[in-house]
């Protein structure tokens, strides 16, 4: 009896390896470096936040000091347009003040020459001092920058002339300023009324010979 159970078969079981371990479930498993974080690391998280924060506070701070400087710069330079009109315009009229005040003299010599005048003073008399009145009123005008237009005999020039008439002359070339009805004046560069002038158109058969040659010229363009 003994010796057949000895000689059993073993069972299938017996030498069989292990079966491997279950595998664990899904989201048990921490992944590697996404644990809580360390004590020295959430220090330093919070020394950056608190470095954010103090860095956007200052320049929220440099951004209200800098409107601050631009609001007072833009009061200080309307100020200071108000105050530089205000001081062109009286330099304008002080101006204007001192040119008044500079022609009141000749204004009273107008006045002493009337009443001579109705006095019963000369002709003579009366025409020497209506000179000095005009000799004094140019000087006075000439003190202020005020000087007249050469025109007789120049050049017509545009800038300074305005032509009221084209006559034909044998005495002066074409272009040329003859005869001057109104005085023009100047001050400094600046042009205050141009002087009205006659201008010459040259001799008259020369000024007809340039018309007919004129005349030629536009008929020849015309027929090509």
């Amino acid at each position: 009896m003994s010796r057949r159970q000895d000689n059993k078969p073993p069972r299938p079981d017996e030498h069989e390896p292990p079966p491997p371990p279950a595998p664990e479930q899904e989201g048990t498993e921490t992944p590697a470096g996404e644990g809580p974080p360390s004590e020295p690391e959430a220090a330093a998280e919070q020394t950056r936040a608190e470095t954010l924060e103090a860095s956007l506070a200052q320049s929220q701070q440099e951004c209200r000091d800098l409107k601050d400087r631009l609001q007072r710069l833009a009061a200080d330079f309307s100020n200071y347009q108000k105050r530089m009109q205000r001081r062109l315009q009286e330099e304008k009229r002080e101006a204007v003040r001192d040119l008044l005040r500079d022609l009141l003299p000749v204004l009273d010599n107008f006045d002493r020459a009337l009443a001579a005048a109705d006095e019963g003073g000369d002709a003579e008399t009366f025409r020497q001092g209506v000179r000095m009145v005009h000799d004094q009123l140019h000087e006075t005008l000439g003190r202020h920058g005020v000087e007249p237009i050469e025109a007789a005999g120049r050049r017509f020039d545009p800038e300074h002339h305005e032509a009221v008439a084209h006559v034909p002359s044998e005495e002066h070339p074409s272009g040329r300023v003859i005869d001057e009805v109104q005085r023009g004046y100047r001050h400094g560069e600046r042009t205050l009324r141009p002087s009205r002038v006659a201008v010459s158109r040259g001799p008259a058969g020369g000024e007809a010979a340039e018309t007919n040659e004129a005349e030629e010229q536009d008929a020849s363009r015309e027929g090509d």
